[in-house]
Parts: structure tokens; sequence; C-alpha cells
């Protein structure tokens, strides 16, 4: 047996199911918006939306990219922590962004972004903050707990 064989799994097992339906709810948001006819035009047009989120095809890309790793995140512990940190970081510059786009409407934004976006993707970042924490923290006490 190796060494991996003979350790135990550590880490909260939670996080793993709740990275898994973040990242269908952001593919599913992505696919939508590609479903979406209007979707190939760029600039800031608020006519076009899937449900309350506005489209573009470059936000469709990272709805999707999103999501997609989501899912991969969710196959391994580490890598739904890791993916939690990354939606941190990614949507807090994602709601600064689209604060400061939706603010000062310029009509070549190439993102398209509304207050609903900056809803969800501010919502977003703070899950992956708490997630993030809480998924650390757990595997640190599950790791000190076995030795």
């Amino acid at each position: 047996m190796t060494s991996a064989e003979t350790r135990p799994r550590t880490g909260p097992t939670w996080l793993r199911p709740v990275v898994a339906v973040v990242g269908l709810l952001y593919l599913a948001l992505g696919i939508a918006g590609f479903l979406t006819p209007e979707t190939a035009a760029v600039g800031h047009e608020t006519s076009r939306a899937v449900w309350i989120f506005s489209v573009t095809p470059l936000l469709n890309i990272v709805h999707t990219g999103v999501g997609v790793l989501g899912l991969l995140a969710a196959t391994r512990r580490t890598g739904a922590i890791i993916y939690c940190w990354v939606l941190f970081v990614g949507f807090t510059g994602m709601t600064a962004y689209g604060i400061l786009a939706t603010a000062f409407v310029n009509p070549e934004d190439p993102v398209n972004l509304n207050w609903a976006d900056n809803w969800l993707h501010g919502l977003t970042a703070a899950a992956g903050l708490v997630l993030g924490i809480a998924g650390a923290r757990a595997a640190t006490r599950a790791a000190a707990r076995t030795r």
C-alpha cells in the first residue's frame, strides 16, 4: 500500500457538492446566454438579457468557464477550496468593474454588465470568501484530529 492509500481522507465533505452546484448554476447561465439570439452584438444594451442578467459573448464565455472549472474543482477537496478563493478574487474584480461600468455607461462596453450582474457577482465573491474560509478551517481541523 502507498502512503496515499493509508492516509485518512481529511477535509470538509460538504464543500464539494456546494462547489458543484455553483459550477452548475454558472454553466447553465453561460449556456443560456449562448442560446439567446441577441448575444452576437457587442456593446452596452440592456435589452440583451437572460432573465435579469445581461448577456454578451464575453460574459457568456466567463460564466461557462466558471461553471466548467467549478465542476472540475468539485472532484477534489483541495480543488474545491482553491476554486472558492479564485471565485472570491475573480468576482470581486468583476463586481468592481461592473459597478464602474454601470455607473459610467459606455456604449462600447464589451461586457454589458447591469446591476443584477453586479449583485450576482458580488454575492458569488462573498460566497467564495465564506466557503473558502470555512472549507480551509474544516480541512485544518480534520487534519489536526488525525495527527
